[in-house]
């Protein structure tokens, strides 16, 4: 006769309860961003920090059409013809006379129809800058499409419907965007291309940086002055460009860490402070930045959210960033590399009008392979330039003595230090880990609980090795880190406490200071007028 063993029994039964409690647990972590009630919109608003005291709103509440929203398919949407993006800079005039027709056309629609260019600029207002709660969340928690892993296949979606809208208002179902090849340091593509400066055409916006206008090249960094010289800013920019891309060299570093549903930046914590990617905080946000108008409040209209997408070079910007998003992923010295695999970030919900003014319901998962949604890219090949650029190093001795005479304080991780107000400039001493770095490990600087309030352009400029670093410091060395361009933002997103991680490792090599156990870590603010503060300051390794 069996007999049940006591011990038996028990192990049955903490598998079990493992086992629901894991399946649980799953359910309530699983929570991609769903799309939002479209019924429920706010109006959103901004605030100017400097000056005369203004406030500005936008409405940005999306036309919902009589029909019912519809699922993406590639069966549903498939390409009839392949459509290929080529350098603004090269475009010819045939091109640059259907462009401004497709353009001319879609401004000339009615502002409730769903393919029009007012309520095409308004996708990126309403879920950039709080213009819907999320759905089955509480708190009216806003929706938002930047600094997090979103970013990237949300502005991929926006792109490919909006591009398929201005082929079919012309009757072209091959017409393809431009991409504004500003990391071009070769041949001319890193200045604003001359089709975009022809006053009178529907792709002119007289709200540009008068600045930047050709033949000056456009910076990249935010310390880059206008009257420097052409070799002096295209090595700044060949080297934000290697920073903010090549030693991007993982998923969370490049494209942005997680966003699910429910995360809220008003209310971030050190633990939850969502991570934008390098590609977005860095060369994105500067050529907003640069590309915006001074003259203008809150740098409207490309230096400023609710209002960068009415400019019709904003879609040339961005399908750069969509270009750049393949070079990082299969053409990088290190080989392939890939996305993120979180399941919350493959089901990530969103909703664009398609070229008859339907919504259509996208996923995440379906925008990572741009050739099956037939888009395709012009191969540039002046990325072979920034891709290899090598850094020089102004430094070959460690900082950490000389910061320790002159009071330099040591930082950790928070909440060790409270709350660091930097100021204009601030270094620290950073301790390394003392254990050896793993294989298939990269080194990663993060600073913890980066606060400030999005009512100017600021940039927060990261340096290793330079205690003295201050806003005259030039970015085109290897101690040079990396740039967080923080945009203006509007209503419940202009609280910003966020997360910043830069690779370290590659500098302190090029430095020659990789032995080392302590490193002085410098942060630069480029507005005086602006309070950021950081919780904290920490090295360690990450996996690749």
């Amino acid at each position: 006769m069996e007999v049940d063993h006591p011990t038996s029994k028990m192990r049955c039964l903490s598998f079990l309860s493992f086992f629901v409690a894991i399946t649980v647990l799953a359910r309530v972590q699983a929570a991609p961003l769903q799309i939002p009630d479209l019924t429920q919109c706010e109006i959103a608003s901004a605030s100017a920090a400097a000056g005369t005291p203004l406030t500005l709103y936008f409405n940005c509440c999306l036309p919902i059409p009589s029909t019912p929203m519809v699922d993406f398919s590639f069966d549903k949407y498939q390409t009839v013809q392949e459509h290929i993006r080529r350098p603004a800079h090269t475009a010819s005039e045939e091109y640059i006379a259907k462009i401004n027709k497709a353009y001319k056309l879609m401004k000339a629609l009615p502002d409730t129809d769903g393919r029009s260019f007012k309520a095409q600029a308004n996708l990126h207002c309403s879920f950039c800058n709080g213009g819907y709660p999320q759905k089955g969340i509480s708190g009216n928690i806003p929706v938002q499409v930047h600094f997090s892993w979103l970013f990237l296949p949300w502005h991929r979606w926006y792109l490919y419907f909006h591009e398929r809208i201005l082929g079919s208002l012309i009757g072209d179902p091959s017409f393809s965007l431009v991409y504004w090849n500003w990391d071009d340091q070769v041949s001319g593509g890193n200045k604003i291309p001359e089709m975009f400066t022809r006053v009178n055409t529907s792709i002119y916006d007289e709200k540009r940086n008068p600045n930047v206008q050709p033949p000056v090249v456009v910076p990249l960094a935010a310390t880059t002055a206008y009257n420097q010289s052409e070799s002096i800013v295209t090595n700044k920019n060949l080297n934000n460009m290697y920073q903010s891309i090549v030693t991007a060299s993982t998923a969370t570093l490049f494209m942005g860490g997680a966003f699910r549903a429910g995360t809220d930046l008003s209310n971030s914590t050190v633990i939850n402070a969502p991570l934008g990617g390098g590609i977005e905080n860095g060369v994105h946000n500067g050529i907003h930045y640069y590309t915006g108008d001074p003259r203008q409040e809150l740098l409207q209209n490309m230096g400023n959210f609710a209002t960068a997408s009415r400019d019709p070079i904003f879609y040339a910007h961005h399908s750069n960033v969509d270009r750049l998003w393949n070079v990082w992923r299969f053409d990088m010295p290190d080989g392939e590399r890939f996305d993120h695999t979180d399941p919350d970030f493959l089901n990530a919900e969103f909703v664009f009008y398609d070229e008859n003014g339907q919504l259509v319901r996208v996923l995440a998962k379906d925008a990572l392979d741009s050739q099956k949604l037939g888009i395709y890219y012009k191969k540039a090949t002046s990325d072979d330039l920034w891709i290899n650029y090598d850094p020089p190093a102004k430094t070959n001795v460690s900082a950490v003595p000389a910061a320790i005479a002159s009071g330099v304080p040591y930082v950790g991780e928070s909440p060790l230090n409270g709350t660091i107000n930097i100021g204009t400039n601030f270094s620290a001493i950073v301790k390394r880990p003392i254990e050896e770095k793993p294989s298939k490990s990269l080194e990663v600087l993060t600073i913890e609980g980066v606060q400030t309030v999005r009512d100017e352009f600021v940039a927060l400029i990261a340096f290793v090795n330079l205690p003295g670093a201050g806003s005259t410091t030039t970015t085109d060395s290897a101690e040079y880190l990396g740039t967080f361009n923080i945009i203006p933002a509007t209503g419940k997103n202009r609280n910003l406490v966020a997360t910043v991680k830069y690779e370290i490792g590659d500098n302190l090599k090029r430095i020659g200071i990789q032995k080392q156990e302590e490193v002085v870590i410098s942060l630069v603010v480029t507005k005086s007028n602006t309070t950021v503060t950081i919780e904290g300051l920490k090295i360690d390794y990450e996996d690749q």
